[in-house]
């Protein structure tokens, strides 16, 4: 059996809890930390900018589709189905990134909350030391952020709103192409897939996102105690 150290064996103590005497760090050390901690702002501002780009991505390529299809008759409906699908793509490249961000930004935030406030002379007993090593063995992925949760965190900030745009211009599109009297369920059919299938499909679709984005949870992205202890405060 395995019983090797868990994320939460390197939790960090909790305020008023008994810690171990800490040796005071050395000047290679000191040096080391303020390095790490450029480094990992730089890295965290870098996969912020990334979290933009790839909204803007969907929110631009929406937007074009939206112009191109509602404007011109010639283009089918079945333009807004294919955007769906690309915003998936943009959907899950951002959770890829925001899950780099977020365990750049728990390293950066164990620093500022510990380690600074140590060299300043503030005594913690919080043993910080321990939780960013243990986060530095692994630094793109400690604490554990799940595919699910960072995607659900990014619908619920950006991609619902986007794919609700969406499929209301969709059901205009249907209007419009046909005099706007259709029956929006026939009218959705693609070659021989009755509109009903189609219907039933998009449906599905918006289902899931939806359950994805009302299960994250402000604590998604930190499964260890430690992380708890760092960011139970902080800000959305």
């Amino acid at each position: 059996m395995d019983t090797g150290a868990r994320p939460l064996d390197v939790a960090v103590a909790a305020d008023g809890a008994d810690a171990a005497p800490k040796q005071a760090l050395s000047a290679g050390a000191l040096n080391a930390l303020v390095h790490l901690y450029r480094a990992e702002v730089g890295r965290m501002t870098s996969y912020r900018q990334r979290l933009d780009t790839t909204t803007n991505w969907a929110i631009t390529s929406s937007a074009l589709v939206t112009t191109f299809s509602l404007g011109n008759a010639t283009i089918p409906h079945e333009a807004f189905l294919f955007l769906m699908f690309v915003n998936v793509f943009f959907l899950v490249v951002e959770a890829r990134r925001f899950r780099v961000y977020e365990a750049a930004r728990y390293r950066v935030l164990l620093m500022e909350r510990y380690f600074y406030p140590e060299v300043l002379g503030e005594s913690t007993a919080r043993d910080w030391r321990r939780a960013l090593i243990e986060a530095l063995r692994t630094p793109y992925s400690y604490p554990p952020v799940g595919m699910l949760a960072a995607a659900g965190w990014r619908l619920r900030r950006n991609y619902l709103g986007i794919y609700a745009a969406v499929l209301l211009t969709w059901i205009a599109k249907l209007e419009i192409a046909n005099g706007g009297y259709a029956d929006l369920i026939a009218v959705a059919a693609i070659g021989r897939v009755p509109g009903l299938v189609v219907w039933a499909l998009v449906i599905c679709v918006y289902v899931a996102l939806i359950a994805i984005g009302l299960m994250a949870k402000r604590t998604y992205a930190m499964g260890s105690e430690a992380a708890q202890a760092v960011l139970r405060q902080e800000p959305d």
